[in-house]
């Protein structure tokens, strides 16, 4: 199959958490594997091929029916949600309502042209976030509500938005931009996900992490300072020839990540560079040992070789004094070569906890190392 067909298949996420088979169609996303056991060593080692189901749990499974009743009917000038991941083609110089100017959440922002109405119906707690993609020459934000008025605005943002939301009846509602005087409307894609974070103990190893030219002084884990923000890496799932520029099949790459782990917005992070490998993308070993779902979540640190964590072993990062963490997976690439820095992770992680390139965190082993990958609430 050609990446192209394959970016086609993958974009159809309004048919539910989906994955591509071998021969081109779509199934139900239901997978099956194990991490380590709960008491086990972080070198007891893991199978690179191995993808636990728990991390479906982070997104997919559980927010895949939105929850609405039979007999349900949509509201007039709505469109109802009830699928996660949610995608809709629309167009807002077609849409037929211009109600909502300006909004709570960025009153200062002309949003008098016309939008488009989601509702949202969240069966239970968790992340709510929703990314748009505009044609060229359009200008269309994206924004969420708690009820159907702009006054109850909660999250915006020209690309992205996202919200902790708690089970009921939800709004994202697409609005055209206007700037001097003119709406910049037009077409538009939206895709709409809801992720449930794991939630439990956030227990981390106490240790050290040897790292290449520590000379001796070697890292006390767990650790807290700066994380990178990391580029994206080819995984199994990807066929060759792998990427031979930075952009190179990115569009097909997002797409797939996104079908896999249910978590959406709108990714930018371009393929890592060739850092002396033969293509873009490339982390330690072949792609065919980085399971797609790793790679969503995935860690990096500047460990010795001989300390380099088995692949997919389970690390926290967590933002010190808050309970929001997100479950990553190590072993997959060395860096940064700086010391000065922690470690690395990719956008998902980041947006998930509303950090950036140099944010300070916390980042350790976790103790269970059968914790699903992705977003997850740590009890006290």
């Amino acid at each position: 199959m050609s990446r192209t067909t394959l970016l086609g298949a993958l974009l159809c996420l309004s048919c539910g958490g989906v994955m591509l088979r071998e021969d081109g169609g779509l199934e139900p996303l239901d997978d099956a594997g194990a991490g380590f056991d709960a008491g086990a060593p972080a070198d007891a080692g893991a199978d690179a091929g191995t993808e636990a189901d728990a991390g479906i749990d982070a997104g997919v499974d559980a927010g895949v029916d939105a929850g609405m009743d039979a007999g349900f009917t949509c509201p007039a000038g709505q469109l109802c949600v009830d699928r996660f991941v949610y995608t809709n083609d629309n167009d807002t110089s077609a849409a037929t309502r211009s109600s909502f100017d300006r909004y709570s959440c960025a009153p200062a922002t002309d949003e008098s042209g016309n939008e488009v109405i989601y509702r949202v119906e969240v069966p239970a707690a968790g992340f709510l976030s929703a990314a748009v993609y505009e044609s060229a020459g359009v200008d269309v934000d994206v924004h969420i509500l708690s009820a159907l008025d702009s006054q109850a605005c909660v999250a915006r943002g020209n690309l992205h938005a996202k919200a902790d939301v708690t089970p009921g009846t939800w709004f994202v509602v697409v609005d055209t931009y206007v700037s001097g005087g003119t709406p910049r409307a037009g077409a538009y894609r939206v895709d709409i996900g809801l992720v449930q974070p794991s939630a439990g103990a956030c227990a981390l190893n106490t240790g050290t992490m040897p790292r290449v030219g520590d000379q001796g002084n070697t890292l006390a884990m767990p650790a807290t300072g700066k994380i990178v923000l990391e580029a994206h890496l080819v995984t199994q799932d990807e066929p060759q020839p792998y990427p031979t520029t930075f952009t190179d099949e990115l569009d097909a790459h997002h797409a797939l990540s996104q079908a896999r782990t249910g978590f959406v917005m709108h990714r930018t992070q371009p393929w890592a560079p060739l850092e002396g490998g033969t293509f873009y993308g490339a982390g330690i070993g072949s792609p065919t040992l980085f399971p797609v779902l790793d790679e969503g979540w995935y860690v990096n640190m500047y460990w010795t070789s001989a300390a380099r964590p088995p692949r997919g072993t389970r690390m926290i990062f967590r933002e010190p004094g808050s309970s929001r963490a997100v479950v990553v997976a190590a072993g997959y690439e060395t860096g940064p070569g700086d010391l000065t820095w922690v470690g690395g992770t990719p956008e998902e992680t980041h947006f998930y906890l509303g950090t950036t390139h140099g944010s300070v965190l916390t980042l350790g082993i976790a103790t269970d190392q059968s914790l699903p990958l992705g977003p997850r609430v740590c009890s006290p």
